[in-house]
């Protein structure tokens, strides 16, 4: 059976943050309608074609080992997913600084735009390899994941790929255990749900799901890539805090106010 990993949808070029918080979200906002601004040029569009384009190596660098395509209908394939991640970026630039109605209706456009892709694609694979890259993709991010932790190994400490098909899977088992409820759950959010309150308890979520995966890769890593994987999951965690926080920053979104208490009058 085929190891499937999850769903990543890249987000575009994160810049730094505004190095003057106290103006408030409305300079934030400005400075990334500025930005979404700039992606209309075409040489920066270019330049976030070609950056993307290195990702996407990397995300489906082993995906023809699953697929049974000649080079250039493969070509093609990769042409297709460049276009889809292009068009993903712009709706994403787009939710910067806009209203809330403008990102709900960018949140729509980027499943329209997934679903024309995935039709494009099906396509072009055809009956019997579509399915195969509907299952890689399912695992998008635990193949990711687990580059990146390759990436940090040291050469004596480097995964078979045994390993690597094994961790994939365990990380993705655990992923799929996810309670329904989860926010981890939630795809395409709504990006004014990314308060303090919200990041919060996703992180508690995903500090639980990483001790599941820790638990998982003891049986299959030995001491000593499993000392640098314990290693590298915190760096990923913070790596992803990070993320979170900017998107919270991006958005201009505050921490909800609390009722006030019994008695009391806001």
């Amino acid at each position: 059976a085929q190891t499937k990993p999850v769903e990543m949808t890249l987000a575009p070029p994160t810049p730094e943050p505004s190095p003057t918080p106290q103006s408030g979200a409305g300079s934030t906002n400005n400075f990334f309608s500025g930005l979404a601004g700039m992606m209309k040029n075409p040489q920066m569009k270019e330049m976030v074609r070609a950056q993307q384009k290195v990702m996407l190596d990397r995300q489906y660098g082993s995906l023809s080992k699953y697929l049974n395509l000649p080079a250039e209908r493969l070509d093609a394939l990769k042409e297709l997913l460049s276009d889809r991640q292009m068009a993903m970026v712009d709706v994403g630039m787009s939710m910067m600084g806009g209203s809330d109605s403008g990102r709900k209706q960018a949140v729509e456009e980027s499943k329209a735009i997934k679903a024309d892709y995935d039709k494009k694609i099906q396509e072009l694979l055809g009956s019997q390899d579509y399915p195969v890259f509907q299952d890689y993709e399912k695992t998008l991010n635990e193949r990711m994941s687990v580059q990146m932790f390759k990436d940090a190994l040291s050469a004596d400490a480097t995964l078979t790929d045994q390993q690597e098909d094994n961790l994939v899977a365990a990380m993705y088992q655990e992923r799929q255990a996810i309670p329904a409820s989860s926010l981890m759950n939630n795809q395409n959010q709504d990006p004014s749900q990314f308060t303090e309150e919200h990041i919060t308890e996703l992180q508690k979520q995903m500090e639980q799901l990483q001790k599941k995966y820790a638990e998982r890769a003891v049986g299959i890593l030995n001491p000593s890539q499993l000392e640098q994987y314990t290693k590298w999951q915190q760096q990923w965690n913070t790596m992803q805090m990070a993320g979170l926080k900017m998107a919270a920053q991006m958005f201009g979104n505050k921490a909800s106010t609390p009722p006030p208490a019994q008695g009391q009058t806001p």
